[in-house]
């Protein structure tokens, strides 16, 4: 007997253990199980969207875009293996075939189509173009900074996007304007064009080595700013500000989220203050340790991106995991620690310690899957020397720069 996709019922247990492998981090043994399937017929493209997979989760991402290549290359409606052909590339930091690869998240992700034609990277000439925030939180804040480049190419622009960004995204409103997404789909009559924010860099170019890095491009309120800096709490060490988990059903937040406990050898740093920016506590409670060592609490605090903006620019540093905050911090220039499994998302590309995108972001990473205590020592031994008693954050900010 066969399935729908045309694999045998032998062929598709083996996918479905090796599915279940990946699921618990056995990268190895899935390779192995969808390599087993493979051999018995190498027509399935589920065994090959699945050896890449694979691949992608033992670091090897130039081997997983060859796996989907071999998947997209067989018969089938699907185009899942195109979109994550795209997302292998781009984290081999092949941003140009990447980033036309990684148009089919459109199909796989089901956005929100408009009926305006879609936006080549053409000059406007006075075209309206319509630009859709899309996906989460990190990806519009990590690419909301296209958005003025798209207007200098010569029209009339709106950014839609949720309206709990749209006071970070102030700053941009000078070359654009902003629209709230919670308005309803913005009619096509209105538009000549359109196009989702994610795909701006590949019209517009962007490669590894030149992302488009204008920082800072976000702000907080400055009366905000300033009311934090009244109320906070702490002395005059420096003071850093701790995220240890993401939102729960990310499809990868075993991987990319930890115990916060992890984070308690930070409390023996000397001259720091510590502050926990993580949100959901209902379903994260914080470890009673790293609670001791806090100098203060924001998790109490509603989940407010200008609010949580105005802390970070009274901190002298952020230490996260791959969440959101990690974007915010990096979009308003604060130095910030990103702390990311050994399968990091594509974003943040293989074996580097910076990023094009943030200058000044830091990366952390683990050495092995899930080896999280192997991140903290290595960032406790960096702080060590970046967090004493004398440290200004002048010293932090350069200890945090691209090339460091």
């Amino acid at each position: 007997m066969t399935t729908d996709d045309g694999a045998t019922n032998d062929i598709a247990a083996l996918i479905q253990r090796g599915a279940a492998l990946l699921g618990g981090g056995e990268a190895a043994a899935a390779r192995r199980a969808f390599n087993l399937a493979i051999n018995e017929d190498p027509t399935v493209a589920a065994a090959w969207d699945g050896l890449g997979k694979a691949f992608y989760d033992l670091g090897a991402p130039r081997r997983a875009a060859e796996a989907f290549r071999a998947a997209a290359n067989l018969p089938s409606d699907s185009a899942t293996p195109r979109y994550h052909r795209g997302m292998a590339l781009l984290a081999a930091g092949d941003f140009a075939e990447g980033w036309a690869a990684y148009e089919y998240r459109k199909a796989v992700l089901k956005l929100r189509r408009h009926a305006a034609p879609t936006w080549s990277g053409d000059a406007l000439e006075g075209r309206r173009l319509l630009i859709t925030a899309e996906q989460g939180y990190g990806d519009m804040i990590q690419f909301a900074r296209l958005a003025p480049l798209a207007a200098a190419r010569g029209g009339p622009v709106v950014f839609e996007a949720p309206a709990e960004l749209l006071p970070l995204f102030a700053p941009l409103a000078g070359a654009l304007t902003l629209v709230a997404t919670e308005e309803g789909p913005a009619p096509a009559s209105d538009f000549d064009c359109h196009i989702h924010l994610m795909s701006l860099a590949g019209v517009l170019g962007v490669t590894a080595e030149a992302a488009p890095a204008d920082i800072p491009y976000i702000a907080a309120p400055p009366a905000r700013v300033a009311a934090w800096r009244a109320a906070m709490r702490g002395d005059d060490g420096v003071r850093i500000g701790l995220a240890w988990a993401g939102r729960p059903t990310h499809p990868q937040d075993a991987q990319r989220s930890m115990d916060c406990a992890h984070l308690t050898p930070l409390a023996a740093m000397e001259g720091v203050s510590l502050y926990s920016l993580q949100k959901d506590m209902t379903t994260r409670p914080i470890a009673p340790e790293l609670a001791a060592a806090l100098t203060d609490d924001f998790s109490r605090l509603p989940e407010n991106f200008t609010e949580t903006a105005a802390i970070v620019e009274n901190l002298d540093l952020v230490i996260t995991v791959d969440t959101a905050l990690a974007h915010l911090a990096g979009a308003l220039g604060k130095p910030v620690w990103v702390l990311l499994p050994f399968a990091a998302d594509w974003r943040w590309m293989r074996d580097r310690a910076d990023t094009p995108w943030y200058p000044t972001m830091r990366l952390f990473r683990q050495e092995a899957a899930g080896d999280w205590a192997g991140v903290i020592a290595r960032l406790c031994a960096e702080g060590s020397t970046v967090c004493s008693p004398s440290c200004s954050l002048s010293s932090v900010a350069a200890s945090s720069t691209v090339g460091a």
